[in-house]
């Protein structure tokens, strides 16, 4: 199966569908051998430090949702 057909396969699959499946991938992801590089590492940390700053700018899921459907 291609990742094309996958893709159209997702998108038939109702909210609470794609949830579900959205959970498994990203406990998919984080098991095994798994490795951040060392760019991703800082990145996250440097994510983190603003967090708990205060600094950093959130955006509410609709808000990204909406940008990367106005593409």
């Amino acid at each position: 199966m291609s990742i094309q057909a996958i893709k159209e396969a997702v998108y038939q699959l109702n909210k609470s569908e794609q949830a579900e499946l959205m959970h498994y991938m990203v406990e998919l992801l984080a098991s095994g051998d798994f490795e951040l590089s060392e760019e991703w590492k800082a990145e996250l940390d440097r994510r983190e430090a603003a967090l708990e700053k205060g600094t950093s700018i959130g955006r509410t899921a609709n808000e990204v949702i909406e940008k990367y459907r106005a593409r």
